[in-house]
């Protein structure tokens, strides 16, 4: 995924956003107060501008910044930036329908009673408040999905998991090399923002490969796609080689900051899970079966036979095509744990060959 790519991707979320408020902004308006052109006009000229200028600046700016603040100041300020847009483009737009019907200029519109009473008695009173309590429930619970995972709080809510259910999953393990030196060399607190730089780093090339991240274990990652997800296009290898490119990308940020460059490894495996909620005082959506347990096995071989990347022959067998990736086989090996050999296939990108 190169910059470009990712331009795109957040453009077309952008226009997509939009032109949902725009939707959302007709069907209000003929609720709440049927069919009427002008009214209809105004609806979506106010939904339209609050959907762009927040979808605009949530996937631009927000969501490269607020990672660094807390919690709570991250949903104040997004709450107040929220209730801003709401109330300054209803403000403007009624002001310009004001300025059109009577052919007054912005500081008499202003300055008239029918403004003051649209203030102080009319519809924008309601509209802040209403505005005040749904932009905060919306940016908590988006923060509480944040913080559980992508998808997790709507599958508890769903209770999609409450019951276990079997699925077929790929999972890689994706694991820092050289941790405990680093580790050593930067202090735990240096060595913490090290981990979650990286980890952030990562994460837009996960997300736009449609995966989930499961777990941070310790200086790794796992991260999983669904049924066919991951093999799609060769989706789960184009994942690795663009977290690849990222962390290249950024190299020159990492020793500025941190005098070393992380380097990676990752195993992949592909078959079936058992997925369900486990825990009472706190409860947590697992996957349980020997998938990941193999999978975990062949990114600590990657290590031993000097490979960034290593998958199973499930995995090779279910690719549709490896394109611009070569395959070859590494051996065949009886993992720790496992009674059976398991062959192993390196991956290499020869796109620039």
């Amino acid at each position: 995924m190169d910059l470009s790519d990712k331009n795109k991707k957040n453009i077309k979320s952008v226009l997509l956003i939009t032109s949902i408020g725009m939707l959302v902004g007709v069907l209000f308006t003929l609720v709440s107060f049927g069919f009427n052109s002008g009214s209809i006009l105004t609806g979506v000229a106010i939904a339209s501008l609050i959907t762009f200028i927040i979808s605009f600046f949530e996937i631009f700016i927000f969501k490269s910044r607020f990672h660094k603040i807390n919690f709570s100041s991250a949903l104040f300020f997004r709450t107040t930036f929220y209730i801003l847009v709401i109330s300054l483009s209803v403000l403007m737009v009624w002001i310009f329908q004001a300025m059109n019907t009577s052919n007054s200029t912005f500081f008499e519109i202003i300055k008239s009673k029918n403004f003051r009473n649209f203030m102080l008695y009319g519809d924008f009173k309601n509209i802040f408040i209403f505005s005040i309590l749904v932009t905060f429930f919306i940016n908590f619970f988006r923060q509480i999905n944040s913080l559980l995972g992508r998808k997790v709080l709507y599958n508890y809510l769903s209770g999609k998991y409450h019951k276990p259910r079997a699925e077929k999953r790929l999972f890689m393990f994706l694991d820092l090399s050289s941790s405990t030196t680093i580790a050593e060399k930067l202090g735990p607190v240096e060595y913490h923002k090290f981990i979650n730089s990286f980890f952030f780093d990562i994460d837009s090339s996960i997300v736009y490969h449609k995966a989930d991240v499961y777990q941070y274990v310790g200086d790794e990652v796992i991260v999983s796609w669904i049924n066919d997800l991951g093999f799609e296009n060769s989706r789960c290898l184009d994942c690795f080689y663009s977290i690849k490119k990222v962390i290249t990308d950024k190299s020159e940020k990492f020793k500025a900051q941190y005098g070393v460059v992380p380097e990676f490894k990752a195993g992949m495996h592909y078959g079936e899970v058992i997925t369900g909620e486990i825990g009472d005082s706190k409860k947590e959506i697992v996957f349980l079966g020997d998938v990941l347990n193999t999978a975990s096995r062949i990114q600590a071989q990657c290590k031993i036979l000097g490979k960034n990347l290593l998958i199973s022959e499930d995995v090779k067998n279910n690719l549709n095509s490896v394109g611009k990736y070569k395959t070859e086989t590494a051996g065949r090996y009886k993992l720790r744990g496992k009674e059976n050999e398991v062959e192993l296939f390196s991956v290499e990108n020869v796109s620039s060959e």
